[in-house]
């Protein structure tokens, strides 16, 4: 059974997280996917190697896809990019927009000669901003976003930043929809298009709850970040004393924090999401509170329910708060999720077979299709694999091939490497059973 980004062709020339992860999305939903890497290879390959070239994280965020390796400074590469660019229905990039323009990848000039090709651009502030040219990271935008102080952890006074990955995995997510978006839309109009996600714009959209202004009500905001918030960071301030004067001055700020939190038990601890009215109640009836004071006096609330949960472990609890249909669960280690069984039977987890480091499990398919089910079992590509075979399925002739190489503007993994590889259908083997 096909996959339903089957026929679509993906050329990526992506590094860390947000263009490899999309791009391994769209390849486990039958898309093919050429992965153009430097000559040294993605930087990733290198992160606490497992085998030579070949890292845990390289596998988890390119399974599916092909290799190919080209110097993209080298004059040489130019013609091979165009006639990728020519091949696909979508090219991803995720560079500097300087760098971006400096390789000719920019949307203008390939769909100047490939007006159908849909182009996807993660850049970490954006294109049009003052802050355009400069680098970004997920780090990096965290804490311009907001995101850090958000997220309320501190070390010494000073915030820190999510181990997590938001805004590179948010941005994967948005890119997929948008790129998604856009061939949907070239089959009414026949044109591609541009399709721009920043690191920014994706850590601000984790935060959609809380990125508004209504003038109405928050008129306070001007003096506050003009004046009072600098003073309390020259005071020394941490997250609570802030987040305190802003709640003196929010009158509509949310305040489901007493019955919507993480809640410690007799041996662990436990989620709590009582966010509706009618589960509002019935935690209120199982911890013997007035319900209306769950509005009302939300401190005293808190400090109900810690000690309440505090008296018995997690597995009872959530037994009598599922019985009662309240949202929860036990706060667990990620370590325990890899072999969950509601995770396995949901396919959110994948055992993959790869031929350098093994035998490994890692994400499933997040996205589920009834009718045209993805694929996320096949391995990440051993380096510059595919390079020869794409080439010739290119038009380059042998000769012309050779001198590519020779030349370094592409670099070709040797014979025993590209003939073991099998993360998919090589060119060669596409062209002999077409």
């Amino acid at each position: 059974m096909t996959g339903s980004l089957d026929g679509i062709t993906v050329v990526e020339f992506g590094q860390f997280v947000s263009v490899p992860f999309c791009a391994q999305l769209m390849a486990d939903a039958g898309a093919r996917v050429i992965k153009v890497e430097p000559p040294g290879g993605d930087s990733y390959r290198r992160a606490l190697e497992l085998a030579p070239r070949e890292s845990r994280q390289f596998a988890i965020k390119n399974r599916g896809k092909e290799s190919v390796a080209l110097d993209l400074a080298h004059p040489g590469a130019a013609d091979v990019v165009d006639r990728l660019a020519a091949a696909a229905d979508v090219v991803l990039v995720n560079m500097s927009p300087a760098a971006v323009a400096r390789r000719g990848l920019d949307f203008a000039t390939l769909s100047a000669r490939h007006p159908r090709l849909v182009h996807g651009l993660v850049t970490g502030y954006g294109t049009v901003g003052p802050d355009a040219g400069l680098p970004g990271m997920d780090v990096v935008m965290q804490a311009h976003s907001g995101l850090v102080a958000a997220l309320g952890a501190e070390a010494d006074g000073v915030p820190r930043h999510s181990e997590v990955q938001v805004a590179d995995y948010a941005s994967s997510l948005l890119l997929l929809a948008g790129v998604s978006m856009a061939l949907l839309a070239r089959d009414r109009t026949g044109r591609g298009q541009q399709v721009d996600v920043s690191l920014l714009g994706a850590a601000l959209t984790m935060q959609n709850n809380q990125f508004s202004h209504v003038e109405s009500v928050d008129g306070w905001r001007a003096g506050f970040v003009a004046d009072e918030l600098p003073a309390l960071r020259r005071g020394g301030a941490g997250r609570d004393r802030i987040d305190a004067a802003r709640a003196a001055h929010q009158s509509d700020r949310l305040t489901l924090t007493a019955h919507y939190r993480v809640f410690g038990t007799a041996d662990g601890a436990i989620s709590v999401g009582a966010g509706s009215p009618p589960t509002q109640e019935r935690l209120a009836t199982i911890a013997g509170l007035p319900v209306a004071l769950l509005g009302t006096d939300p401190d005293t609330v808190r400090i109900r329910l810690t000690a309440l949960f505090a008296t018995r472990t997690s597995a009872e609890w959530i037994a009598e708060l599922r019985a009662a249909a309240i949202p929860c669960g036990e706060v667990r280690a990620l370590d325990e999720v890899l072999s969950d069984p509601h995770v396995e039977a949901e396919g959110l987890v994948a055992d993959v077979e790869h031929p350098a480091i093994g035998r490994y499990r890692g994400l499933g398919s997040p996205i589920r299709f009834g009718d045209t089910p993805s694929d996320p079992t096949r391995p990440s590509p051993a380096f510059a694999a595919h390079t020869t075979a794409v080439l010739d399925e290119l038009g380059f002739t042998p000769g012309e091939v050779e001198g590519l190489l020779r030349s370094g503007a592409a670099v070709a993994a040797p014979l025993s490497d590209a003939s073991a590889d099998t993360a998919g259908d090589t060119a060669a083997s596409r062209r002999s059973t077409a």
